[in-house]
């Protein structure tokens, strides 16, 4: 006497594999499950081998296969067909692994800058640094004012993106065009205009920098000695600390190379606690030899 073939009904597949009904007829739609009726309750019926097509299911699913790749699998089901399909996911997670690695450089390198520029002596002390060539993205080499940066920085980013992404379809991430967070917007100021309230020196150059992020750079700083002075809170000291980078450099014999720079390592882009901007300005000069 033959065995008597074991039938499941849609509530069993529902409860085995933990997912619900709907599912289940989505892919008995699609073409994965061939179920039956039942003559004598008109109920669907599902085979052994339905469940068998839902442990593929079910597995490929969490290895990242679409169920249209599923279905392709299931119609072609043999030794080429998995391996090909395999090798093709396994490329497939190399790229978003290189991706994500790609990220979290990123990250780190937003933290390790967050966390450095907390360190920084924001006493008021002016300091003498020795700094190589810096490469930066110019944002405007002209005067512009506070309210329109980042407006410019939104079409600027779109345009290298869409640069890039012409040079390079496969790029998925904004990151390599510009960064704010954990980068510094920095600005070269003129010290003999001021903005309209008076509260600070109009800017002749717009750019930003960061030593640990890459970014799409067009500009380089030159290497040099800088007089440096930090400070946290409201931009108005830059005001105040100008003079200061000026009068040390004089006092101490140094030509002064050209103009003051703003370098707003922790700002609104990072905070809107006032209290927590940390900007740092810098100074380029030039040690005079003295005469004997």
């Amino acid at each position: 006497m033959p065995a008597k073939k074991v039938r499941f009904k849609i509530g069993d597949l529902s409860r085995l594999f933990h997912i619900g009904q709907d599912s289940i007829r989505y892919y008995e739609k699609v073409g994965l499950l061939h179920p039956v009726r039942d003559p004598s309750s008109n109920y669907r019926t599902y085979t052994i081998d339905d469940v068998r097509t839902m442990n593929t299911v079910r597995e490929l699913l969490d290895l990242g296969f679409s169920t249209d790749e599923i279905l392709t699998f299931e119609r072609d089901r043999n030794i080429r067909h998995v391996t090909e399909m395999l090798e093709t996911e396994r490329t497939r997670i190399q790229e978003q692994i290189r991706v994500l690695e790609k990220k979290r450089a990123n990250i780190e390198g937003r933290l390790r800058s967050i966390r450095e520029n907390l360190e920084r002596d924001c006493s008021g002390s002016v300091t003498q640094l020795e700094l190589p060539a810096r490469h930066v993205l110019m944002l405007r080499d002209s005067y512009m004012p506070d309210e329109e940066i980042n407006l410019e920085l939104a079409r600027y980013t779109d345009a290298v993106w869409k640069d890039m992404k012409k040079r390079d379809p496969s790029l998925v991430s904004r990151t390599d065009t510009i960064s704010t967070i954990g980068a510094c917007d920095c600005y070269m100021l003129d010290i003999h205009a001021h903005n309209d309230d008076g509260t600070d020196y109009r800017t002749k150059k717009v750019f930003f920098y960061s030593p640990y992020l890459k970014f799409h750079c067009n500009y380089t700083l030159p290497a040099g000695t800088y007089l440096s002075v930090c400070y946290r809170g409201g931009f108005q000291k830059t005001k105040q600390l100008v003079p200061k980078l000026f009068a040390y450099a004089s006092r101490h014999h140094m030509a002064v190379m050209g103009d003051p720079m703003e370098f707003c390592h922790i700002d609104r882009y990072e905070t809107n606690v006032e209290s927590e901007y940390l900007t740092e300005l810098q100074l380029p000069v030039e040690v005079r030899k003295r005469s004997r």
